[in-house]
């Protein structure tokens, strides 16, 4: 009969240094157990029950999609936030996280693969990290600014979305650029802050990076908008106004859109999952298309299979709506 593995010092927590456990009288027999992990040479970790679910605090905010800590793609992306906890015990001096690993720190959108390797950065000359689930990168002092985020040392939010110029599309380039100037614990000037990472000299992808830039808007409120207004963007349409408040002819606040033509009395509307498995929500929506179509307002409700299979009928009844505008 097996017996019950030793208890180890409850100061260790749940993660820890093989060398501090050693340290506390542990011996090394009992931390080669199999109720421990060894996710980094040097690093154990308690194994987790797998029905238990993880809930990112605020450092794993996920903001792609909105997507809850139980959805697939934001699981993804606390298990990776994890991982850069724990290799944080045995980070060198002067590494830092960066490129998709210091956007999910941050609470920024980006994909990320299955068990994707955590990427580390450190100052030339020093040399890249070369650890097993690491992506090492050496980078030039003047291309980097750094911060610490809820402990862990990171790029900018701005070095974070240059750095990604070499790897991120140009669609997934605004999204993110557009995730940063949009949220209030970046400060006013983020903008300014990114055409400055931008133009840093010897930058990378420079000229794809001012291109992103230039279509970055603050008032986009979420990836899946982002992507809407670049689809209408590439299909030659009128940029929409963003964040409108819709009023009546009285000047009664009617509701706010995201997306809208004010001139052409158009609002377009993307519907998210929250919108339609949240009761309250769907009752307020309805309420307010009623108040808009009742003002002369048409209403274009746009859906995930609308957006991202379908965009070819999304794009054309948006713009026989602004031609019926016109008329």
């Amino acid at each position: 009969m097996n017996r019950p593995a030793r208890q180890l010092p409850v100061d260790l927590g749940d993660a820890f240094l093989w060398s501090d456990a050693i340290a506390a009288g542990v011996s090394p027999r009992r931390l080669r157990n199999a109720d421990l992990e060894a996710p980094f040479r040097g690093v154990r970790k308690k194994r987790v029950d797998p029905l238990r679910v993880s809930q990112p605090g605020p450092i794993g905010h996920v903001s792609a999609g909105h997507a809850s800590a139980a959805h697939p793609l934001a699981r993804r992306r606390v298990e990776h936030l994890e991982r850069a906890k724990l290799y944080s015990l045995i980070a060198s001096d002067g590494a830092f996280f960066c490129g998709r690993t210091a956007a999910v720190i941050l609470g920024l959108p980006v994909e990320l693969k299955p068990a994707q390797d955590l990427e580390v950065g450190r100052l030339y000359p020093a040399r890249a990290p070369r650890v097993r689930g690491i992506r090492g990168v050496q980078v030039r002092p003047g291309l980097v600014a750094l911060q610490s985020s809820s402990g862990l040392r990171t790029t900018s939010p701005s070095t974070t979305w240059a750095m990604l110029g070499r790897w991120l599309s140009m669609e997934e380039l605004v999204v993110l650029g557009d995730a940063i100037v949009n949220d209030s614990r970046f400060g006013r000037d983020a903008l300014i802050a990114l055409d400055a990472a931008a133009s840093v000299p010897g930058r990378p992808r420079a000229r794809l990076l001012r291109e992103a830039l230039s279509l970055v808007r603050v008032g986009s409120a979420s990836p899946p908008e982002t992507q809407l207004r670049l689809a209408l963007h590439a299909a030659g349409l009128p940029e929409p106004e963003l964040d409108v408040n819709v009023r009546d002819a009285s000047g009664g606040f009617l509701g706010r859109s995201e997306l809208a033509y004010p001139d052409s009395r158009l609002a377009i509307e993307y519907e998210s999952d929250h919108h339609r498995v949240d009761q309250r929500q769907w009752n307020r929506d309805i309420d307010k298309y009623q108040a808009y179509a009742e003002s002369g307002w048409r209403i274009i409700r746009v859906t995930a299979a609308m957006l991202y299979t379908n965009s070819g009928e999304m794009v054309r009844q948006i713009a026989d709506a602004l031609a019926a505008a016109e008329r």
